[in-house]
Parts: C-alpha cells; structure tokens; sequence
C-alpha cells in the first residue's frame, strides 16, 4: 500500500526542498516557490495532483517523460532538475522562471506582430531541439508559455501532459457541456491537433498544430477554433475553416500560421526547424537591409583557368550538362558525330537548372548553383564557360516579408522570342521568379506565392518545387507552370491570377483520387504549332489535354509503365513525344533493367520503344525529370543522362543511340542549344513528304531489278 499522502504546507521539506510560497494551481497539481537547501537556489517545485496519477501506469509513464525531459539544454526550455517523491506526494523540482504567462500578456487585441515573431521563433526553436532529442510536448498552450521581463520565452512541462485514456477523450469529444468542465482537457482542448481528436497517437506535428494555435492566439488575441461546448470546438477543430486574421497580420505570417493548422499532419510543416527558420525569415523584414558598399570586397567575376574548355562557332551545337557535383558543357558542329568536353564548372556544387540565351545577339549561358555551405546562386557566362558572374549577394531571393527562404533553382526558362529580355525561374520552395531586364533584377510573381492554395500544397520525395514553366506562344498573358506537388497552375492574365487545371489527373497517394490540387505532376509540355494541347508525365500517369489544360485524359498505351520524370517534345511534330518509364514508385530504374526512350507519334494513341544501341540488360537506370533534351535540328537529335553519369545521344530522332560521355556526377540537368543559325535546316513537310516517296520508289526499283537479275 503507498503512503498517504498529505498537501503539503508553507515551510515543510520535500526532500531537500523547503517550501516557500505558492506559485499558482493548474490541472497537474500546485507550483510552489522553493529553496534547495543544499545548493542554496530558489526553485519551483510542482507537486503533482492525486488525480493525474490515476494508476501505477500513468506514474511511471510520467516518471519517465520527466526524467527523459530533464536532459533538455535550451536557453528557452524550462530546465527540469529532479523527480522525487515524499510521503506519497510525487514532485517535479524545476528551475524558477520569473515572470508573465504568454496567455496574460495577450489582449483582446491580439499582440504586436514583431511580438508574436518574437515569441514565436523561440517557441518553435525550443520545440526543434526537444523533437530533436524525440521529446514531444503534448501540451503546448499559452499558458505554458512564460515571458521573462528581459523577452526570455520558457516553455514549461516537456514531455509530461499524461497519455488520456480513450474513455474520457470519448467523454470529452461528445458531452455537450461547457467548456469548462470538459473532464480532463480543462484548458487544452483548443490546442488539440484534429489526429489526437480522432483517437490518433499525437506525434511531433501534433505540437506543430498547437504551436499554430498559440501564434493564431497572439495575433488575434482569441482562440482560432471556439465554442460553448467541448462538442462545438472539437466539430470546429475537426472541420471548419480557419477564420481569417486581422489586416495588419503580414501576408507571410498569416501562411505560417495556416500551414502549421492544416487538418491533415502530412500537410503542415515536418519539422519544427522548418517552422523556426520560416518565421526568422518574416521577423528579417523588421530589420533594415542596407544595400552593400559599392567598395565590397570580392570579385564580381570568376576566371576558371586549368580545365579545358570548349570553341564554339557559329552553327555548333552545345550540351549543357548539369550534374550533383559540378556543370560540363559540350560542343560538337551540326553533324553531331564527336563532341568536345569543356569543364567541370563549379566543383562541388549541386547545378540543377541550365540553360542558354542566344536572343538580341547574346551568347549567354545560365547555370545555379547550390550547395550547403554557399546556398544557391544564379550564374552567367557570355564566353561559354571561360568567365562566369560570382553574384556578392543571392540575385534571386525571396522578400523578407514572404516567410519563405530560396532552397534551390529547378528551372531556368527563356520569355518569349518578342521578350528577349525577359526570363522566368522556377524555384523551391515552390514559386515563379521573373527578369525583365535579361537578368539584372528578379521579382517574386506575388500573384501565385499568395496563392489561397499555397498552405495546403504538400512537398514531394524532391520537395516543394516549381519545375516546368511553360509561356502560351500566342497569348501573351497565358503561363503554364507545374508544381510537385501540387499540380498545374494557369494564369490568363500575366501572372496575376492563377488557377489550378489538374481535372482528369489521379493522385494514387490520397484518399481522394481526383482533388482540385495536390497532384505530383513530374512533367508537362506543348509544341507551340499546336498550344492548346499539353502531354503530362505524373507520379504515376501519362496525360494529354487537348483544351489548353481544362481536362486530361490518359494516354498510357502500351508503356511498361505510366511512372516516369522525363517528358520532351518533337520540336517539329506536335503529335511526338517522348518519355523514359521507370519501373514504380519503390523502385525508379528501367522497368526490368532494359535502357528504353519510348515514343507516340499519335499524340499518346500508342507507343513504340526505341532501344538500338542502349543497354538491354542489368541497366537500371534513372533519368531525371530534366535530364533528357531535344535539339531542333533536322534530323532530330536527342539526348539524355542517367544517375549513374551516364550520358546517350541519337542523331536519327530516337533510332539509334550511342554512349557519347560517362563517369560523370549524377546527371540532373540535360540542355541544348544551336549557336547562330544552324547549318541544317528543317525541310518543309511537301518537300519531305516527297523526298520520302522519291527514296521508297527508287528503292522498289532497285529490288525489282535484282529479282528480274536473279531470273
């Protein structure tokens, strides 16, 4: 049998402890002010109520949650300091922190925003260094939250709000009473993730929706979720919309806040670092950002000396060759027979995104480059690879106001042959950047970022990235754009408006197979003779939509397999395309080791494999969504790279393929280009179509001479 247990008193010893004054009563027990007797310090000792050991269980779990939590070290965690029990009372001896609850200091109008990023950012890094040792709060709420007079935030009771057993959460979630006397979620049940309402085992993301409530509550200065009963709020939780926050609420805060409070946790931020870094970045735009002396150090420009590099002449063509480790660029003349090899560019670095501007007389090439210590940059070169630009600050960079922070640059897309200044990038996390001045000055195009969908978007296996940027040909204001994973974007009116177009498109991954947004699309392209018309490559699907994206229907006839990343259009046949299958989802090599480019000349009607030259067994390979190009000469020329540093060409529009470079990096980025005007040109179709039939006729003759010579 324990020991009775007794309330403790003013004066009395717990352990080694003396009780000095009470602090304050919450569900777990009473705080008390203390002092250790040994190390003569002031403490706070919680002596936990009778009613939240309800077995010998739940005292063990807590005793354990306790002691696991007391090895957090985090300027803004509310040290634990020991675990005791005397005469039958259980306590928890902490450090004193002094000063006012979050929830005391929050008015009816909601704190100022440099408060709640303020609060914030250390709120969410104390719990990115607890989820980092695998301690989840489970109880976060502003009144957990305590503000030293110097704005020092602790966060109090890591780890130890008590596992409810499912009968009362039961209780909770059906009884119709007030809110107040909900039996054992007085005071947090408008900080519980929708998961934990269901019956669901809460994990880290669960504290991430909790952490969305309390930011919610300090802009607002009330509850985002409410009502008179626990029923009420727990329907509200579970289903309504999150209500709108005041005006003055920065754009970029408001879509924090919103993702930490998506329904579903696959939804909201992974990690908690995650949300910590998004609100430094708002909280950046509070701080002046004076532009750099013009007497910067450092040079504006990189000489690459000691690597070979490639002499171009007018007519070449040119690979651009983007790899994990570094860029090479390729040239060869128009016969396409042998290639020279210029680099590596930029050792080391990650570039996933190449690309090469010939309009207004330029002779320019685009590179990013990213890598963990440097970040990402876009890069320049106008003498093909000799000197590149070394940018003294990242020229493509979100606004300080936006919440986000550039991770990498998927795409790099030319405007318009009429726009020959302008550009387009393709970022993560995902988002549309454009140049109007060939490259000087970039904006963020506000109108898709602040996008009402953008919260929900959910990032892929490769993240959050806008990877395709497709410009309509003919209508000025009209954009393709692909996000995985969220899907197809459209703006008609110049990027001011976007809508999602993914109707007919399967998300084999959701419960709900057809949403309006959320698809991982891989791949999509047009010819532009023919705009109307798109191919799709999908995270399992292949495509077409013949009404500039309204609806999609499937094409996959015939191909091992709809699972794939690359996609490339005939450039002078709007009805060809070409893709390269992956075996599946778990498994993304050549389906059954065989190294085949698959090709519809009807638009997806049906498909025919081109294998000559590639290998046929044990090639399990991998091609990337932008690691396969086609160039416009005629004939056709295609090429593309594997994973393995693998790089193939055809010069015979898929026919033949031959091994032309390999033990490269991993290849993610495969370009192409003509310098000048190129010397083989395309022959109209009439001509064509007639020097098809002159060859078969004199063909046909020549059997029928050997037939009557063999008679």
């Amino acid at each position: 049998m324990p020991a009775q247990r007794r309330t403790p008193v003013i004066g009395q010893v717990l352990g080694h402890y003396r009780i000095v004054s009470k602090i304050g009563e919450g569900g777990m027990g009473v705080v008390y002010r203390a002092q250790d007797e040994i190390l003569h310090r002031d403490v706070a000792l919680k002596v936990l109520a009778e009613s939240t050991l309800v077995n010998k269980s739940a005292r063990d779990h807590l005793l354990h949650e306790a002691r696991a939590s007391s090895a957090l070290s985090h300027p803004n965690i509310c040290t634990i300091h020991e675990v005791g029990e005397s005469s039958g009372a259980l306590y928890i001896v902490m450090e004193l922190v002094e000063g006012k609850s979050l929830s005391a200091l929050i008015g009816s109008a909601g704190l100022p925003v440099e408060s709640v990023l303020r609060y914030g950012v250390q709120i969410a890094g104390a719990l990115a260094h607890s989820h980092g040792r695998s301690i989840v709060h489970r109880d976060l709420k502003s009144s957990n939250v305590v503000v030293t007079p110097e704005g020092l935030v602790k966060v109090l009771d890591f780890g130890l709000a008590r596992r409810l057993p499912r009968e009362v959460l039961g209780e909770a979630t059906q009884t119709v009473a007030p809110l107040e006397g909900a039996v054992g979620l007085t005071g947090t049940l408008p900080y519980m993730a929708p998961e934990v309402l269901r019956g669901e085992e809460g994990d880290h993301r669960s504290d991430l929706w909790a952490l969305g409530v309390v930011l919610y509550e300090a802009a607002a200065g009330q509850l985002p979720f409410r009502g008179r009963t626990s029923f009420e709020v727990s329907a509200a939780i579970l289903r309504e919309l999150l209500p709108p926050l005041p005006s003055r609420i920065p754009p970029s805060l408001w879509a924090i806040i919103q993702r930490c409070l998506a329904k579903e946790p696959a939804q909201r931020y992974q990690r908690a670092s995650e949300v910590h870094a998004a609100l430094e970045a708002v909280q950046s735009a509070a701080i002046a950002n004076p532009e750099p002396p013009t007497d910067q150090r450092g040079p504006r420009t990189t000489v690459l000396r000691g690597i070979p590099h490639i002499h171009v002449k007018s007519g070449d063509v040119l690979l651009l060759v983007g790899t994990a480790k570094g860029a090479f660029l390729l040239r060869s003349t128009a016969e396409r027979s042998s290639w020279e090899v210029g680099g590596p560019y930029f050792h080391g670095h990650a570039v996933y995104a190449m690309a090469y501007d010939g309009r207004n007389g330029r002779h320019r090439l685009w590179a990013s480059t990213h890598s963990l210590l440097w970040g990402t940059f876009l890069r320049s070169s106008d003498d093909f690879g000799k000197i590149w630009t070394n940018p003294l600050r990242a020229d493509i960079k979100f606004p300080a106001d936006s919440g986000a922070s550039l991770k990498n640059i998927w795409q790099v897309c030319l405007g318009r042959p009429e726009e020959p200044d302008v550009l387009y990038c393709g970022v993560e996390p995902a988002a549309l950047f454009e140049s109007r001045d060939a490259g000087e000055t970039w904006s963020l195009v506000r109108g898709l970022f602040d996008h009402p969908h953008r919260p929900r978007w959910m990032p892929g296996n490769g993240g959050l990235c806008l990877h395709t940027i497709l410009p309509h040909p003919a209508k000025n204001e009209r954009m393709y754009v692909a996000i995985s994973a969220a899907g197809v974007y459209r703006t008609d009116d110049g990027g001011s408006t976007w809508r999602a177009r993914n109707r007919g498109i399967a998300v084999t991954f959701m419960p709900e197979k057809y949403p309006e947004f959320g698809q991982c699309v891989h791949k999509i392209a047009l010819h532009p003779a023919r705009p109307e018309r798109l191919f799709l490559q999908n995270h399992w699907g292949l495509y077409r939509s013949d009404d500039g994206a309204e609806t999609w229907q499937d094409i996959a006839n015939g191909v091992p397999s709809d699972f794939g990343f690359a996609m490339v259009m005939h450039p002078h046949d709007p009805d060809c395309v070409y893709i390269l299958p992956v075996e599946s989802d778990e498994f993304r090599c050549a389906p059954d080791g065989r190294l085949r480019v698959y090709r519809t000349r009807n638009a997806g009607a049906s498909w025919e494999p081109l294998m000559r030259g590639l290998p046929q067994k044990g090639a399990y390979e991998t091609v990337l969504r932008d690691a396969m190009t086609a160039d416009a000469l005629d004939p056709l020329g295609l090429y593309f790279g594997t994973r393995s540093g693998q790089l193939y060409a055809s010069t015979d529009e898929g026919k033949t393929w031959k091994k032309i470079l390999e033990g490269l990096p991993s290849v993610v980025c495969v370009k192409t280009a003509v310098v000048g005007e190129p010397r083989v040109t395309r022959k109209p179709k009439a001509a064509r179509d007639a020097a098809v039939a002159s060859f078969r006729a004199k063909r046909s003759t020549q059997k029928s001479k050997k037939r009557r010579g063999r008679l």
